[in-house]
């Protein structure tokens, strides 16, 4: 089953002090993985197979699906965890922020905050050391 994960993250802003937030992302075992990857295999054949009786376009079509398949499933079974989304406070507007992120995004993320607009910076909390 999957595992959701919250940890600390730093959200800085150009023109004002850094803030603390949430980075909420999520952690797939290896079976999961593997159902996820068979899942974008199995759905891109099938499209192939589809497509194979389109007139002319199956040229092309097919055969974009039956190797995209492959590279899809790959890159899905590689994806251990995935980032889902992002709290916190912007250090430009001082109001609260939900930022989504894609699933492919890692850390540090350049964005923009939804209410003023202004560039952000996500990054990992550093935890001092003693």
């Amino acid at each position: 089953m999957s595992e959701s994960k919250t940890e600390a993250i730093v959200i800085k802003g150009n023109e004002s002090e850094a803030s603390v937030g949430e980075l909420h992302s999520r952690t797939f075992s290896s079976a999961e993985r593997m159902a996820r990857a068979g899942k974008v295999l199995g759905i891109a054949w099938l499209l192939a197979l589809i497509t194979a009786f389109i007139p002319i376009a199956h040229f092309f079509l097919v055969p974009l699906f039956l190797i995209a398949g492959p590279v899809m499933a790959f890159m899905k079974y590689k994806a251990e965890t995935i980032l889902e989304n992002a709290h916190g406070i912007c250090p430009e507007c001082s109001k609260a922020v939900d930022i989504n992120l894609d699933p492919a995004d890692k850390l540090p993320k350049r964005t923009y905050c939804p209410d003023c607009n202004k560039p952000l910076q996500l990054m990992y909390h550093d935890v001092p050391s003693k």
